[in-house]
């Protein structure tokens, strides 16, 4: 049964539409009284993600290990050194294999973190298990819901790229084929198409901000879900991307402090290493590479953990938020107590 938990953290329900420091500061306190449960539930792509790095340098290191090897002992003997590669048919494979799979993942994690944490903000008490269940039922929901974002920029994209590329072909012919008249067109007209899109993409994604959110508590569907998030979010894209830049930049502090923190380890480690005499191409030396490579996926994990927490937790939070401001707290159906 779902329950209340955490009322002295996280009070239910806030006492009307927030400014902008109330929402990051209900945002710390519904991630920080939830933290294990958010925690876990962003293991999952975490884990996705340390298997992906972990197969990458798997394939990568038998590779590039003989390659390395040639190089030095071409090095040894005075010839060029042939700087190692990575076949290019090999990063195509595995992006096939990776991308749809990660793709999967994602569409499960990203309806289980936004349950979890609009039920958090709410004062209900959730579990892995049920995230997850809540997922599973709507997958291909929500795995269109994944998709169908991704086709307005995809498809913009495409046509704004085959009109540069035909322009060019025109403007190359009535230039005589020399090509120096359309680039001096070209240039500053694909630098500006590109600011353009950039633009519409930022306001595409606020657009888009509380898509989630909505699906799971509403039970919408992909295409419900993405014009309530567009109800939702109208007059307010302004103050939805200070806030996710705050959370943005936050996130991106403690990568940079976890960052250094492994480097200032790995230059200790080095030191100690010299300081034992430990020959390159030994098995003690492969073995600390393989520690520090293990070490930094590790890493990599941890930090999109946090991160993963800090931003659906802010988008649930201002989910409420804009669902109170536009629907009214009667219409809304958010009562005392974590009901609805």
């Amino acid at each position: 049964m779902n329950e209340v938990t955490h009322p002295w953290a996280v009070p239910w329900p806030p006492p009307g539409p927030m400014t902008f420091g109330q929402i990051l500061d209900r945002t710390y306190k519904v991630a920080r009284a939830n933290l294990k449960l958010f925690l876990g539930i962003a293991s999952v792509p975490s884990s996705a993600i340390f298997v992906v790095v972990a197969a990458v340098l798997a394939c990568m290191i038998p590779i590039l290990g003989p390659q390395i090897a040639a190089a030095k002992a071409g090095a040894a003997q005075g010839t060029a050194a042939v700087p190692p590669t990575f076949s290019i048919y090999l990063i195509g494979g595995l992006f096939l294999i990776i991308y749809p799979i990660m793709f999967a993942v994602y569409a499960l994690y990203m309806p289980a973190a936004s349950y979890a944490a609009t039920k958090a903000d709410m004062g209900i008490k959730i579990t892995f298990g049920e995230s997850y269940g809540v997922a599973a039922r709507h997958f291909w929901r929500y795995l269109w819901l994944m998709i169908l974002p991704g086709l307005f920029v995809i498809v913009p994209m495409a046509f704004i790229g085959g009109a540069v590329a035909a322009g060019a072909v025109l403007m190359g012919r009535a230039a005589g084929g020399t090509g120096s008249m359309a680039m001096f067109f070209l240039v500053p007209l694909m630098v500006l198409l590109y600011i353009c899109f950039m633009v519409y993409a930022v306001m595409l994604m606020l657009r888009f901000a509380v898509a989630f959110p909505a699906a799971v508590a509403e039970d919408l569907t992909a295409w419900g879900a993405l014009k309530r998030s567009g109800k939702l979010t109208d007059g307010a894209k302004g103050r939805i991307f200070l806030v996710m830049l705050v959370v943005y930049a936050v996130m991106y502090a403690f990568n940079l402090v976890v960052m250094l923190a492994l480097m200032v380890v790995g230059a200790l480690g080095a030191a100690a290493a010299l300081m034992a005499h430990v020959a390159e191409g030994s098995a003690a030396f492969y073995i600390l590479i393989a520690l520090a490579a293990l070490a930094y996926v590790l890493m990599v994990v941890a930090t999109a953990m946090v991160s993963y927490v800090g931003l659906t937790t802010a988008l649930a939070v201002l989910y409420h938020d804009q669902k109170l401001r536009k629907d009214g707290l009667a219409a809304a159906g958010l009562v005392v107590g974590g009901a609805v």
